[in-house]
């Protein structure tokens, strides 16, 4: 989990009561949830401390967790394969739980 900083003095942001965001820095630049932009797979979340940080898309991060897992059970026991396979799977498990610890909710398959 990595926290966003202010691209004008790289201090952490933190949430305020208003629903801004304000760096840590002296100038304490703002910063509007609309005006954050992300590629790819990731999200922002607001941490337990009230800091803005980026983690995986826990939609995205449960499918790899699945596919992962149904590599290991498909490889060949023993095998580099299956090593990498849980490995994988085990990398995907502790995106979703820094997720889950940011506050975002794990998919709903149901």
């Amino acid at each position: 989990m990595d926290s966003i900083r202010c691209g004008e003095c790289g201090a952490r942001y933190g949430l305020r009561p208003d629903g801004l965001f304000q760096c840590d820095g002296r100038q304490a630049h703002e910063l509007a949830p609309r005006d954050i932009s992300l590629d790819g797979s990731d999200v922002w979340a607001v941490n337990v401390a009230g800091t803005l940080v980026i983690v995986a898309d826990p939609a995205v991060t449960a499918e790899w967790a699945r596919e992962a897992l149904d590599a290991y059970f498909e490889d060949e026991p023993g095998s580099w394969c299956e090593h990498d396979s849980l490995r994988s799977f085990l990398e995907a498990v502790d995106e979703l739980l820094y997720a889950a610890r940011a506050g975002l909710r794990f998919p709903d398959h149901s």
